[in-house]
């Protein structure tokens, strides 16, 4: 796999508070790394089109909201790359513990998937912004803000985002179950860091800023921005087929977790929940399905360090 090298950083206010970086693959003609969580053939939120979003946003560009340190003190830039696993690896897995996370508690599928063809590549580069506020979750320690944002003319409001990512960093197994981190969704002002789904050209222009090749395919955390394939969020990998709304709880706690300064981790053993920092995209490798890094019980599911 690739080795660890630290990002260039963009020409953008952010490069001051670039975090280290996990695993990827070198974009040709740059010397940034990347690092791929668990994705198939896709990247992350990224939304594109010509519809408008509803209901009390704004629009920023690909800049985006005025940022706030991040909590490694150091910017992020990270990305899972898809790899094509042999049809027989793919099955075996599945039968070894491969099935979908039936207690994510995040619902059965997203409705009915759209034709992959149907969804927009590209976009114009500028954002809405979910409007109004979440109450604080989580531990008492630090409170990281967060705004999420939907690309433009994609037709999917950016509130209807909102509430699906302030559900997901909510959840009791999610990042606050360590009892000291908490999270709160502003819609304006400064924030820690920003979600931000938008359509593959987007995600790409955006993590390649920093170096990062997300080849139309995935997601990535670069800086205060968890980018999320549009691709990914709506079709989710071969693993979470039959279960979209659980695999964008997946998306959300990885990429968030590059951002709290977690790197990637490989399955612990046959039949036991992959880690949510394992590139899951890439194989479970005997792992089942998982999309939460903490069990109900409170306890870590981690695996050994990967690079």
């Amino acid at each position: 796999m690739n080795e660890r090298r630290r990002p260039t950083p963009p020409p953008s206010s952010a490069a001051g508070r670039r975090r280290r970086g996990g695993r990827a693959r070198r974009r040709r003609g740059g010397r940034p790394r990347l690092l791929w969580p668990g994705l198939t053939a896709g990247a992350v939120l990224v939304f594109a089109g010509g519809l408008a979003l509803n209901g009390g946003t704004e629009s920023t560009d690909s800049a985006g909201a005025s940022s706030a340190p991040e909590p490694g003190g150091t910017q992020a830039a990270r990305q899972d790359a898809p790899t094509p696993e042999p049809e027989k690896e793919e099955k075996e897995e599945k039968e070894d513990g491969g099935k979908k996370d039936t207690d994510a508690d995040s619902g059965k599928g997203a409705g009915e998937k759209p034709d992959p063809d149907s969804i927009p590549s590209s976009g114009p580069g500028t954002f809405a912004t979910a409007d109004g506020g979440g109450d604080r979750v989580g531990g008492s320690a630090r409170t990281l803000t967060y705004v999420v944002q939907v690309e433009d003319g994609i037709g999917i409001p950016a509130r209807d985002v909102a509430t699906e990512v302030e559900r997901i960093l909510a959840d009791e197994r999610g990042w606050t179950a360590d009892g000291k981190v908490g999270f709160r969704r502003v819609s304006g002002g400064s924030s820690d860091f920003r979600v931000r789904l938008a359509t593959a050209g987007t995600v790409d222009d955006i993590c390649g800023r920093y170096g990062l090749d997300t080849g139309g395919e995935v997601n990535c955390n670069v800086g205060q921005d968890v980018m999320v394939n549009l691709k990914r969020w709506l079709l989710a990998t071969q693993y979470y087929a039959d279960d979209v709304t659980s695999y964008r709880a997946l998306i959300i706690n990885h990429e968030v977790g590059h951002f709290l300064g977690h790197g990637h981790e490989g399955c612990p053993g046959a039949g036991r929940p992959a880690p949510v920092m394992m590139q899951q995209i890439k194989g479970l490798h005997g792992c089942r399905t998982n999309v939460w890094p903490y069990d109900a019980d409170g306890r870590p599911i981690t695996g050994p360090a990967v690079g």
